[in-house]
């Protein structure tokens, strides 16, 4: 055997062994997504404390808990209920203060959420988040909205957006409309769908530079409502969350009216955080007639988290749009000025 031919066959054993020890690497379950909503307490007095006894418990940073906000201060059901979901590693200000001046404005209780693991002090940030978790979470989400509420209309960022959309397609007769404020539908990040492959523990790792991932906001107030860090393995499950839900089986089987906006100037300038050039498919996919489906680019937030006065540079932008589409496709009748913003003691 001459020389190049060693060369040759040394590299092509090489190659055949890395591809079955990629290929016979450590694998991840697929996550399973229950159909059915959970029991929460028909008494709205007996639901709020079961929400406040459940996060006094949970060791979250300040104001990050999860809260029933009434319109009127009063435990009553409106007509209308907003369900807010927050993004990965966010909390309910990643969409403030659009997602409680737009319900109030319409006279609707609120229900701000709080996925597992989420809005914790550093250590204890996302520890135990999971597909399955974050599932649970959504669904009994869905079901508060149903309690103080008639109809419920789910408000999200990010990849709240994946679970509002699993939701819709889930439990179609219990959403009455969604409001997506950038939603995750597939990551924009390269080489993102390589986290659900064999290796992919070990990927997040390579990426997050160890075994936590560590995020720093350039805005002040960002640190108490974003988490900053957290395990890597975090990203893996995110990734299997959006891989796992974000497929036409759910696109076509989302029937209720459809808002999405979402920050994009131009072929540069643009959402950074998810893949916007997905949308326009996505929203062509929903079972939703044409008429009650709206896909809305933003110029002037210049941030993935365009209804967030944190982040955003323009929320007012989108709260606009929000208000024009629940009041010209959903028919519903406004209070206050679509410009209203809320006394944020309310939240307190």
């Amino acid at each position: 055997m001459t020389i190049s031919s060693k060369v040759l066959y040394g590299v092509g054993t090489f190659l055949v062994v890395a591809t079955l020890a990629y290929f016979l690497g450590p694998t991840i379950d697929p996550p399973t997504y229950p159909d059915k909503l959970p029991d929460v307490p028909d008494d709205l007095r007996a639901l709020e404390r079961q929400v406040n006894a459940r996060e006094a418990k949970a060791p979250t940073r300040p104001n990050n808990q999860a809260r029933i906000v009434w319109h009127d201060s009063v435990p009553r059901v409106t007509e209308y209920a907003f369900v807010y979901l927050h993004g990965f590693a966010g909390s309910y200000r990643d969409g403030y203060p659009v997602n409680v001046n737009v319900p109030l404005i319409f006279g609707a209780n609120i229900y701000l959420s709080r996925w597992s693991g989420h809005g914790l002090q550093a250590g204890a940030a996302l520890q135990e988040f999971t597909p399955e978790d974050a599932w649970a979470d959504a669904r009994e989400a869905l079901a508060i909205g149903r309690r103080i509420g008639r109809k419920v209309i789910l408000m999200s960022t990010s990849t709240g957006g994946t679970l509002a959309l699993k939701l819709a397609a889930t439990f179609p007769e219990a959403v009455h409309a969604l409001i997506n404020i950038g939603p995750n539908v597939e990551d924009d990040q390269p080489g993102a769908s390589l986290l659900m492959s064999p290796w992919g523990h070990e990927l997040a790792r390579l990426v997050s530079l160890g075994s936590n991932k560590k995020i720093d906001h350039s805005e002040p107030r960002a640190a108490q409502y974003f988490d900053t860090i957290y395990p890597s393995e975090a990203l893996v499950n995110l990734e299997v969350l959006v891989q796992t839900t974000m497929t036409d089986a759910t696109f076509t089987a989302v029937q209720c009216p459809v808002l999405t906006v979402y920050y994009k100037e131009n072929f540069l300038q643009k959402d950074n955080h998810v893949e916007v050039s997905r949308f326009p498919e996505v929203h062509d996919a929903f079972a939703t007639p044409e008429a009650e489906k709206l896909l809305v680019a933003l110029p002037t937030p210049k941030s993935h988290f365009a209804a967030s006065d944190i982040k955003s540079k323009d929320w007012m932008a989108p709260q606009r749009v929000i208000v024009e589409f629940c009041t010209d496709i959903l028919d519903m009748e406004p209070l206050r000025p679509v410009e209203y913003v809320s006394d944020a003691a309310r939240l307190q």
